[in-house]
C-alpha cells in the first residue's frame, strides 16, 4: 500500500533515494500496475459495513490489487 509509512523506510532500497522512482518500481510489482492506498482498504471496509454486503458472511477479502496471486 502506498502510505507515508512506506516512503522513508523503502525509498533507498527501491529508488536510490528517488521517491517517485520507488513508487514506479512498486507500482510495476502489482498486477494492476498501481499500488493501493488507504482509501482502497477503507472502501472495502465500508462496503462490508453497508447494506449491500448484508448477506456476506465469513470471507477473506484480500485488498491487494492481485499481488498475492503472484505468490503461488
Amino acid at each position: 500500500m502506498n502510505t507515508p509509512m512506506i516512503v522513508e523506510p523503502l525509498k533507498e532500497a527501491y529508488g536510490g533515494g528517488d521517491v517517485q522512482r520507488m513508487i514506479e518500481v512498486r507500482n510495476q510489482q502489482c498486477p494492476t500496475k498501481k499500488m493501493g492506498d488507504a482509501w482502497d482498504v477503507a472502501n472495502a471496509a465500508l462496503f462490508l459495513a453497508s447494506d449491500e454486503a448484508k448477506y456476506i458472511t465469513g470471507l477473506h477479502l484480500v485488498v491487494d490489487g492481485g499481488i498475492t496471486c503472484k505468490i503461488v
